[in-house]
């Protein structure tokens, strides 16, 4: 019981370290900016799902594995974890905190959803007074900060996409030894497809126009997905 409790709590600082490197790349490319809009979305889906694959697929299973024997020694010497290859004691071990950690992402969407009805109404309901139930009562003192105050936020598009895209190269790389990580997917993109359903009707304002360019970056860098599944697969299967 412990032991899963420990993988539980491993598996959600995960997410939230997911989290934070998603809005930190955000801010650092929308600061450093591109020629159109377009090319800066698909530049923030790109670096944040590096940062977010590399966290989730490959930090965890680094950190346990044992490469001292393998080149080059002055770089691998270093990662000394505790297992050598996929042996049956590794996906009780670390396999079940991967699929731990992309159960825990399959429910964010839905504590996005609550955080984006909960905060605008924390923030309304503050500016004219907990106590108060005139709804026309505010300390704005400015139309255009009443009207902010009362619009929804901006659609983060980009933000979604890096999060499919990760979902799927995960889930494909792993797959094949963890064939639960499957309808895991699925239902990560039911939750998604429902929330982001009423996200965009009831809480976001109306997304800007854009070409096909941020789609065709992200059915680009899924298209890579099969390879993994047919590297890391042979090799899982390889090493029963």
């Amino acid at each position: 019981m412990m032991g899963k409790l420990i993988g539980g709590g491993v598996s959600f600082i995960i997410v939230i370290i997911n989290l934070i490197l998603k809005i930190v790349i955000i801010a650092s490319i929308t600061w450093v900016g591109e020629d159109t809009n377009s090319e800066q979305l698909s530049s923030i889906t790109n670096g944040v799902f590096a940062a977010q694959f590399f966290n989730t697929g490959i930090l965890l299973v680094l950190v346990n594995a044992n490469l001292s024997e393998h080149d080059p020694l002055f770089v691998t010497k270093y990662i000394k974890g505790p297992f050598y290859d996929y042996m049956p004691i590794w996906y009780a071990e670390v396999g079940e905190k991967l699929v731990q950690t992309m159960l825990i992402q399959a429910i964010v969407p839905y504590i996005t959803l609550c955080a984006g009805f909960a905060v605008p109404w924390l923030k309304r309901k503050i500016d004219r007074g907990l106590c108060s139930k005139d709804e026309y009562k505010t300390k704005k003192t400015s139309m255009a900060a009443y009207k902010d105050l009362f619009s929804g936020v901006d659609y983060v598009i980009h933000f979604k996409c890096s999060g499919v895209i990760n979902i799927v190269w995960v889930t494909m790389m792993y797959g094949v030894g963890l064939p639960i990580l499957f309808p895991i997917a699925a239902f990560n993109f039911f939750n998604q497809y429902v929330c982001e359903r009423i996200t965009v009707t009831y809480q976001v304002k109306l997304p800007p126009a854009l070409d096909d360019q941020l789609t065709n970056n992200e059915l680009s860098k899924i298209s890579y997905a099969p390879l993994l599944f047919l590297m890391n697969g042979y090799w899982m299967l390889s090493n029963p």
